[in-house]
């Protein structure tokens, strides 16, 4: 393997980088003297105000997908409050205070989030008490949510690994030991497409239940977290129509990956992925 430059990557099932096995890696020390330099200029800055405007605007788009039979009234005032957000992202100027700007704008992600959430309430059995989005769950959706996103981790994580990027460097998320940041970075276009509509369709399918979550620490039980990691792997793995071509999930998350390369290297400009409605 090493041999024919093949990585081997170990992750685990919190989506956590375990180690890697590679050759040595000499190709890539002007890739990452490049992304170190950029995590903390304005072309980061760019990067990260690109990605969660097309964060935004998956919101919106899966908001539409839920919305679509309903037709709840309430709904479209959430969407146009990110609507609103979003125009506020697209008027930000870069220049100035780097820090002062990701407060910024990860200020404006939290407020268009709450707004997203509050309208997901709407679209899910009011018995599973779900109230708003939560990291340390107490509800069957969150914790269904964090295992998703755990699933959708390793992915971003080994596609941001191939392309020869440091994972543990971010450009919007700030550095901190243990924190791939660059994996949480990249993983916000793609929550809701891959991760949001199959746990809400596994909820409102009833193929997980109350009865799947551990009431002793709120986690999800074996069985189910099967069925969770089948659907979303097979989200990840399944193709859709974008910019006119056939393409699946896994392809994407690999393109926005080696599109930070692009930039980082060649001077590109980067474009975030999102699904119009």
């Amino acid at each position: 393997m090493a041999e024919n430059n093949i990585k081997l990557i170990a992750i685990n099932p919190r989506g956590q980088l375990t180690y890697t096995l590679e050759s040595p890696d000499a190709a890539n020390v002007k890739l990452k003297k490049a992304q170190y330099d950029l995590s903390e200029n304005s072309i980061g800055i760019r990067i990260s105000k690109e990605l969660i405007i097309s964060k935004m605007k998956n919101q919106k788009a899966t908001l539409t997908t839920l919305n679509k039979n309903k037709q709840l009234k309430r709904v479209y005032s959430h969407h146009l409050k990110i609507d609103e957000y979003i125009s506020q992202l697209d008027d930000l100027t870069i220049n100035g205070n780097n820090e002062l700007l990701k407060m910024t704008i990860m200020g404006l992600e939290g407020k268009a989030s709450n707004e997203y959430w509050a309208a997901v309430k709407y679209f899910v059995p009011k018995e599973i008490g779900f109230s708003s989005r939560t990291k340390k769950p107490t509800d069957l959706l969150n914790s269904m949510l964090n295992y998703g996103y755990a699933i959708l981790a390793s992915e971003i994580t080994k596609s941001i690994l191939l392309n020869g990027l440091d994972p543990y460097c971010g450009f919007l998320h700030f550095d901190m030991n243990n924190r791939t940041s660059l994996t949480f970075d990249l993983i916000e276009p793609f929550r809701q497409q891959i991760v949001d509509k199959t746990i809400i369709g596994l909820v409102n399918r009833k193929q997980v239940t109350l009865n799947d979550i551990d009431k002793r620490n709120n986690t999800i039980k074996l069985e189910a977290r099967k069925i969770i990691i089948k659907k979303i792997l097979s989200k990840i793995y399944s193709t859709i129509t974008y910019d006119g071509k056939i393409i699946s999930y896994s392809d994407l998350i690999r393109k926005q990956s080696k599109k930070i390369v692009d930039v980082l290297l060649n001077g590109d400009e980067f474009k975030g992925f999102y699904l119009h409605w």
